[in-house]
């Protein structure tokens, strides 16, 4: 499947501008001005849900070659350091892409009319620039990487920091995939501030689409944690206190949902899921 949802906060309402630079950058080249915007199969118009199932139902229909996982390089900290993009393709594409790589914030807070509203996924900073890394894609499968070295503002909430990275096709704008981590599943920092450790994050795993439920089941962790469900507007929808086992939520609405599980030590792991009901 090749199938993304991308939030674009790069409104010309500065409320919604956590970063104006990188947004305006990122404006001007898609001449995208709505907040958030629905992406699926690089179709900006996907957006009310009430048009999803169809587009869903298509993008089904597209098979996806390309897998995309991030890695950072040994002592990369929540301040600075390098990112491995390692894409690799099951055939030959033979194709001339972009690859994005987004940091995103949630939690913006918002001003003036949106006073006490929080705005989430909002652009912190484009990693590959605005246009994207170009990458290129030869006639059989192989294997890419390509490193990104970041800085992270310390006014910036690291806890609330996303990546969101999609490569992306040069001359149809088509979505080949897309690939979406909390900057705190990635590196973790140590005690008292020593090496990161990697990969040492309870996990939780959901079925995606979801078919009239949305079922989680999670790995082993010490103590409860709390499962959350939020739209994709950020909205609050449910909440579960969870153990390492199984759990079901049951929205009202078909569409796009975040779930995110908090454990007693501070560990946060999120992931999208599509519910169809």
């Amino acid at each position: 499947m090749s199938l993304v949802v991308i939030h674009n906060s790069s409104s010309t309402d500065p409320v919604y501008q956590a970063n104006p630079t990188h947004n305006t950058a990122r404006k001007s080249y898609y001449g995208i001005s709505a907040y958030p915007t629905l992406m699926v199969g690089g179709l900006y118009d996907a957006w009310p849900i009430s048009t999803m199932q169809g587009y869903y139902d298509t993008r089904m229909a597209v098979p996806c070659y390309l897998n995309i996982s991030v890695t950072p390089s040994t002592g990369s900290s929540p301040s600075s350091g390098t990112l491995t993009f390692t894409l690799v393709t099951d055939q030959g594409l033979d194709t001339d892409a972009t690859i994005h790589a987004i940091i995103n914030e949630c939690g913006i807070p918002g001003t003036g009319t949106y006073l006490g509203s929080d705005f989430n996924y909002a652009l912190r900073w484009n990693m590959a620039g605005a246009a994207g890394t170009p990458v290129s894609f030869g006639s059989t499968s192989e294997t890419i990487n390509m490193d990104m070295d970041y800085t992270i503002d310390p006014s910036w909430d690291w806890n609330e920091l996303y990546l969101t990275t999609f490569v992306q096709n040069y001359t149809t704008d088509d979505i080949l995939n897309s690939h979406m981590v909390k900057l705190t599943d990635l590196i973790i920092t140590g005690i008292e501030g020593s090496t990161p450790a990697l990969g040492m994050v309870p996990d939780f795993t959901v079925v995606s689409p979801a078919q009239g439920a949305i079922s989680f089941s999670t790995t082993s962790f010490v103590g409860t944690g709390t499962m959350s469900l939020y739209s994709m507007n950020g909205r609050l929808v449910d909440t579960a206190q969870v153990q390492s086992g199984t759990g079901v939520f049951t929205p009202e609405a078909s569409g796009v949902y975040l779930l995110r599980l908090d454990t007693p030590g501070g560990f946060s792991t999120s992931r999208s899921v599509v519910l169809i009901r």
